[in-house]
């Protein structure tokens, strides 16, 4: 199939745009008249770019998953000396992104959580483009758990699991509090969210039974 040569400016355009109305509204709620509409480009060029809504949907998805592994800085994982270290500086920097960059990250919250209302085909898409992030993330983890003197009988993977049990559960609750509080502009607004974390984390690494 001929490569389609894009106009850089009018795929940034669209790419923003269905972003932010994906990110707003869902797959099924954006309407591709919308979207043209507002990135200022004809429907039959943003079909020509991307096929169709399934299309430009994975399209979003690769857009803003690269927007923000561009500028994420690595040394966040890689330079710390211990899981909790790890985690509470992970997740604070990445509340800062988020808060940077509202609508990027609102398109990825609302991709992972409409992924199972998804048309078959764009979602068996999406759980693949999903899983690779996930690996690829995962590889910052388990460079840290590698460095930790973990007791006998203690399986790194069980380890891994349990820490992302606790992630995503913690994460849903973030972006719970965050919705219900649009005046939370900094870090510093989410420090108790920040704190329960740390508690979650410690209870993990040094269990709970006095001893």
């Amino acid at each position: 199939m001929k490569e389609v040569v894009k106009d850089p400016q009018k795929e940034k355009n669209i790419l923003e745009t269905s972003a932010k109305l994906f990110g707003v509204h869902g797959y099924r709620e954006t309407k591709t008249d919308q979207i043209a509409e507002e990135a200022g480009v004809s429907k039959g060029l943003l079909f020509h770019y991307y096929g169709n809504k399934s299309g430009l949907y994975q399209a979003t998805y690769v857009y803003t998953s690269e927007f923000f592994y561009q500028r994420i800085d690595y040394s966040i994982w890689t330079q710390a000396s211990d899981l909790l270290e790890m985690v509470v500086d992970a997740t604070k920097y990445k509340i800062e992104l988020q808060l940077k960059y509202p609508v990027e990250f609102d398109f990825l919250m609302k991709a992972y959580a409409e992924m199972p209302l998804l048309p078959e085909p764009l979602r068996e898409a999406m759980m693949a483009r999903l899983n690779t992030d996930v690996n690829r993330n995962m590889t910052l983890t388990d460079e840290v758990i590698g460095k930790l003197p973990l007791r006998d009988g203690v399986q790194q993977t069980d380890v891994l699991e349990t820490i992302y049990a606790i992630l995503n559960s913690e994460t849903t609750k973030i972006q719970q509090e965050l919705s219900h509080h649009p005046e939370w502009k900094s870090i510093e607004d989410l420090m108790p969210v920040i704190d329960r974390l740390k508690r979650k984390l410690k209870i993990l690494e040094y269990g709970f039974v006095e001893h």
